[in-house]
């Protein structure tokens, strides 16, 4: 295929009206994004994102929610991409069950922050936000499989970024292009399995992660130098320029850029978390409450719970007990032990981990779990690209037996707006205020497309 990279740029910026579904999906990705975003203030992530970055100064461009000060539009964007990650909420991309991406926190944080410094109307957000979606889901489907030992996503998350900015700024063909050979160079490298630390010998686990702040820093600065005489390459999207082996891969199938284009877009089919956790682990959890809640039985009657993994998550996830917030989000066990006995996922299960774990209704819950690597599951998710996972729970003579594949919040069992909402309260709520929370929200699913986003943002700040 030629001419691979004007081809796409023609076709996003050539893309015309949204269908309804789609808008109404861009509204829950935006809120629980933001939701992330204000959350992750007070996550370590977010907290150290703040006090390296928020006090740079500068021009006061765009807002860091959820705290309130003013930045120059590239900085806030970074520390908000930052604190949209800190929680470990934010949204997947997972065709089938293997996730490709995370596009929220790469995407909305450089939105907001080029929209509010710009001035822009709802309906140049929404449209920045589906088509930097869109970028993003499709790059990564192009480049799938990866290396192995790679699992990042940050490269396509400047890319998308770039995109979404250029669409904020008018661009035309020529200058988007610009912005994706200018994104391609400042977009940061992804990271290989060992530097994430999920197993027990790279602990702690690295609190880089996939670096979303840098990747909306990258796409905001791709748009701004854009604006100037700058050139960069205009060939990012082609075989022979091989930046989908900097991307982390050795395969690149261009033609997934293209495939039904407008027919479905990636935003409707975005899975969301209701966990404080990596996506792998909610199988498991889910299972274990399923099986506990659709048998009736009673915690303190409860003598043990098998958790029944693949191979290669299990031994990624197995690894107990955390030694920092970042930690629990992937141990299974912990975020077992905190569904079963809290009922209720929020910032407190990283936040207060440490007080969790001596508490001793937890441990009553904690000691009777046992995590087991599981061939057969891994077989099916190495043919079937599905993710299986399986709980037995043990009381008296009896066994009770609960196999998960999708989880609420996947496509296949998808959040209500109404389910998104609460998510958003429960984050935003206790940081912005219930009613700012709440106008926030009436703000987005209205749906003004002439309003501007930055009386939308004003009215999330603190007084």
């Amino acid at each position: 295929m030629k001419n691979v990279t004007r081809s796409f740029v023609r076709q996003i910026i050539g893309t015309g009206d949204f269908p309804q579904n789609t808008i109404e999906e861009t509204k829950k990705a935006i809120i629980d994004t933001v939701g992330c975003m204000i959350a992750g203030v007070q996550s370590p992530i977010g907290k150290t994102a703040i006090e390296v970055l928020g006090t740079f100064g500068g021009r006061e461009e765009a807002t860091v929610l959820g705290d309130g000060r003013k930045l120059p539009a590239p900085i806030a964007a970074y520390v908000t991409g930052q604190c949209a990650m800190g929680p470990d909420l934010s949204d997947n991309y997972k065709p089938g069950s293997i996730i490709i991406s995370h596009p929220g926190e790469g995407i909305v944080p450089a939105v907001f922050a080029m929209a509010e410094k710009t001035d822009a109307t709802l309906e140049q957000v929404f449209r920045a936000t589906i088509l930097g979606y869109e970028t993003a889901c499709r790059y990564a489907e192009a480049i799938e499989p990866r290396r192995p030992e790679v699992y990042s996503f940050s490269t396509h998350y400047a890319l998308a970024a770039g995109i979404a900015c250029a669409q904020l700024l008018g661009f035309d063909e020529d200058q988007t292009i610009n912005v994706l050979g200018i994104a391609g160079t400042l977009a940061p490298l992804p990271v290989t399995m060992a530097m994430w630390g999920f197993r027990e010998s790279q602990r702690p686990a690295s609190w880089h992660r996939d670096m979303p702040g840098h990747a909306c820093f990258a796409g905001v600065m791709a748009a701004l130098f854009a604006q100037t005489e700058f050139k960069a390459s205009h060939l990012l999207f082609e075989n022979q320029t091989n930046y989908y082996k900097i991307a982390g891969s050795d395969n690149y199938n261009p033609e997934k850029l293209f495939e039904n284009w407008g027919k479905q877009f990636a935003i409707d089919a975005i899975t969301y978390k209701a966990i404080p956790s990596c996506y792998f682990n909610q199988p498991c959890v889910e299972a274990a409450r399923l099986a506990i809640k659709e048998n009736g039985l009673k915690l303190d009657e409860i003598e043990k719970i098998d958790l029944y993994a693949p191979t290669m998550l299990g031994k990624n996830f197995c690894y107990y007990p955390p030694k920092t917030s970042v930690d629990t989000a992937s141990s299974v066990k912990y975020l077992t032990a905190m569904y079963l006995l809290t009922e209720n996922p929020g910032p407190d299960w990283y936040l207060e981990f440490e007080r969790y774990l001596a508490d001793e209704a937890y441990r009553n819950i904690a000691d009777k779990i046992e995590v087991h690597l599981d061939d057969d599951l891994q077989q099916s998710l190495e043919k079937e690209h599905r993710l299986y996972t399986r709980a037995t729970v043990k009381v008296g003579d009896n066994h009770y037996e609960k196999q998960v594949s999708f989880v609420k919040g996947s496509p296949e069992n998808p959040f209500s707006i109404r389910d998104i909402e609460d998510k958003f309260l429960k984050l935003a709520g206790p940081i912005v205020g219930q009613n700012k929370a709440e106008n926030f929200l009436k703000a987005i699913e209205n749906y003004d497309r002439s309003q501007r986003i930055r009386q939308i943002i004003a009215g999330l700040k603190e007084a």
